[in-house]
């Protein structure tokens, strides 16, 4: 693959953000990058909206290593990049939460497991996130807020996924019980 250039990155449409995605994983996992050049390229693609959701696609619902045992240089990119993905990451682990129950009620049992995979790294990487970065926490006490007084922040994203009072009880929960280890 042809190095990519900072520009080439932060114009990437949101299948290109996904293939890029792809294919630097693998590249990140066998250890032909830098970890200069995976922060200049992380804050690249994670510089903009299409790049954010392709990357976060790819990264969540794979099945790379590197999304369970989050490397520290990706958790430095992340941090760099925390107004860009703070609110991504929070409506994440709200989606995979709703989703994952959903799927239990429809008896979809591998798209529920595909749901509490993108929750738990969802939520290791914010809980991680939030020890490094304030930012974190404020997005997540804004859903929470939002949750809690019916409007808010947030009340556009829960109206348009028309979530249940049982889905927005484990969003609810979940978020509630977050503590910083």
């Amino acid at each position: 693959m042809q190095e990519p250039t900072n520009s080439d990155l932060q114009s990437l449409s949101f299948q290109g953000a996904i293939a890029f995605t792809q294919t630097w994983l693998g590249q990140v996992e066998a250890q032909k990058i830098s970890d200069a050049e995976i922060l200049m390229q992380m804050q690249a693609i994670l510089s903009h909206q299409n790049g954010v959701r392709g990357f976060f696609v790819v990264y969540l619902t794979g099945d790379s290593p590197l999304a369970d045992q989050v490397p520290e240089i990706f958790l430095e990119g992340f941090t760099k990049a925390a107004a860009q993905i703070s609110e991504i990451l929070v409506k994440n682990v709200a989606m995979s939460t709703a989703m994952a129950i959903a799927h239990g009620r429809n008896g979809d049992a591998e798209n529920q497991q595909g749901s509490e995979q993108v929750q738990r790294r969802s939520l290791n990487l914010l809980k991680q996130l939030e020890q490094r970065d304030v930012i974190f926490k404020n997005e997540r006490l804004r859903l929470l807020q939002t949750l809690e007084a019916g409007s808010g922040d947030y009340q556009d994203f829960l109206d348009r996924w028309q979530y249940e009072p049982e889905q927005c009880d484990a969003i609810h929960v979940l978020f509630q019980s977050i503590e910083i280890f």
